[in-house]
């Protein structure tokens, strides 16, 4: 699927129905898992195939206002320390996987687990668990569309978030279009962040684009949301020919933190 109309399609449920996942999707999902571990060592994951297990030990303590989301089946990501670039990596893949599950043709939902107490995490994913802060949960759902229009105001436009050279300075339509890069600005604006802060500006510099991020106090969702960015942004140069991959640099810009170098 082009990730400019999955960014469209991609839905976010809060109720599943009580239907288990094929054995075939369950399998699907294992192998899918195998191959992202294999590309990162600062992101693990733990398969739960029966989600009633989760959905109990989480009742009042995650989900929305304390509602646990009861899925079919979850997966847990564990962080395995707190460097920026965990948390990058943990967004990144986080959606990567995410991404494949939806291609199954199922539904899916992020639940974040940060304010949840180390014991009840310990108890649910074992030692590790206090380094779980997010689990996706996923099914046959029922909901509607995630971006519909309601849902998609308030997005920065396309002159709030890409620039040229540094930031603040405007760059046209007709040079993003010579670049090919006048899509996936667009459709980058709709990649889902916490609260929907948007936290990323992208800087154009002739065949080089720099990812920054506003800083806040929480800067380490931040970067999570910034690893979705990177994940979406690498997906669609695919579309355009280029094969890419984001290198990290990290550096401290008083306002921002430049994140990483995507070369086209």
């Amino acid at each position: 699927m082009v990730m400019t109309n999955f960014l469209q399609k991609r839905k976010s449920v809060r109720d599943f129905k009580n239907k288990s996942v094929s054995r075939f999707n369950i399998e699907t999902i294992k192998s899918f898992i195998d191959e992202i571990s294999e590309e990162t060592n600062n992101v693990g994951f733990k398969f739960y195939e029966n989600g009633s297990i989760i959905s109990k030990g989480l009742q009042g303590k995650a989900g929305y206002h304390g509602v646990m989301i009861e899925a079919p089946s979850y997966v847990a990501l564990i962080q395995k320390d707190n460097s920026e670039e965990s948390y990058i990596n943990t967004g990144y893949y986080l959606e990567k996987l995410n991404t494949q599950i939806v291609n199954l043709d199922l539904d899916s939902c992020w639940i974040t687990l940060d304010e949840v107490d180390d014991e009840t995490k310990k108890q649910l994913f074992g030692e590790e668990g206090p380094k779980v802060n997010y689990v996706i949960g996923f099914g046959h759902g029922v909901g509607k569309k995630l971006f519909t229009p309601e849902t998609t105001s308030g997005r920065y436009s396309r002159d709030e978030i890409v620039f040229k050279n540094e930031i603040g300075e405007n760059i046209s339509e007709e040079e993003l279009e010579n670049l090919g890069l006048i899509e996936i600005f667009s459709s980058i604006r709709y990649a889902p962040s916490h609260m929907n802060t948007q936290p990323w500006r992208f800087v154009v510099k002739e065949h080089e684009i720099y990812l920054f991020m506003i800083k806040s106090d929480n800067n380490s969702r931040s970067l999570v949301d910034i690893g979705v960015s990177m994940f979406y942004f690498e997906e669609m140069a695919k579309t355009i020919g280029r094969y890419g991959k984001w290198d990290i640099i990290l550096k401290d810009n008083s306002e921002y933190l430049e994140i990483a170098k995507f070369t086209m």
